[in-house]
């Protein structure tokens, strides 16, 4: 390569990192300056969702539940009528072991 080829490719190459630097620079900077309006807007969507949250909490605390139907004598006479699952064992002792076939081998 020849000394203008060589001198060229340097120029480039320092214009290329400066040119990256600042591109870099520029984007680091810019959400500092947008920092304090983010958080504002944050700020203010927490201060109206717990604003929500405790208008749906009054709400709430005045449901009164009946609960003496739970304590009616033809509600604790229901039986359950579903079949327990036995306990299987699950996967193999050894998981690296050879498999064993069972039954006739049509091989």
């Amino acid at each position: 390569m020849g000394k203008t080829a060589t001198n060229l490719a340097i120029a480039l190459g320092l214009i290329t990192i400066a040119f990256a630097g600042y591109y870099m620079y520029t984007q680091s900077t810019t959400p500092l300056l947008n920092f304090k309006n983010d958080n504002e807007q944050v700020l203010q969507n927490m201060l109206q969702n717990t604003q929500v949250f405790i208008e749906r909490s009054k709400t709430l605390d005045k449901v009164t539940l009946d609960i003496s139907f739970f304590e009616d004598k033809r509600f604790r006479s229901l039986r359950s009528f579903t079949t327990p699952i036995p306990e299987k064992p699950i996967g193999r002792p050894d998981p690296f072991a050879e498999t064993q076939v069972t039954g006739p081998s049509n091989f």
